[in-house]
């Protein structure tokens, strides 16, 4: 079942001010997270579950990156390696 959004001033002042508190945090400046391109406009700009929603359900702001479309599309529903390498240095790999 997909869920339509509904694109009113009511959302798209909503989607500015997560825009801008995502971008006010230290080392984004309005870049993507991943490829760390600028972005022109807030039409470029998609929202990021960091660690994907499947695993985290979280709607909390400090799980969300903002990303490029085609970052945010490459990534997809997978935990990035950066994660991955802190995770598996801090629990190991399970095996004796």
């Amino acid at each position: 079942m997909t869920v339509a959004r509904v694109n009113n001033a009511k959302g798209v002042t909503k989607r500015k001010r997560l825009v801008s508190k995502l971008a006010a945090r230290p080392g984004h400046q309005r870049r993507c997270f991943y490829c760390r391109r600028g972005f022109h406009g807030i039409e470029g700009i998609t929202f990021d579950h960091y660690v994907p929603y499947r695993y985290w359900r979280t709607g909390r702001h400090d799980a969300l990156v903002l990303a490029c479309r085609p970052c945010n599309e490459d990534k997809a529903d997978r935990i990035p390696w950066p994660l991955v390498w802190v995770l598996l240095r801090t629990y190991g790999t399970g095996t004796t």
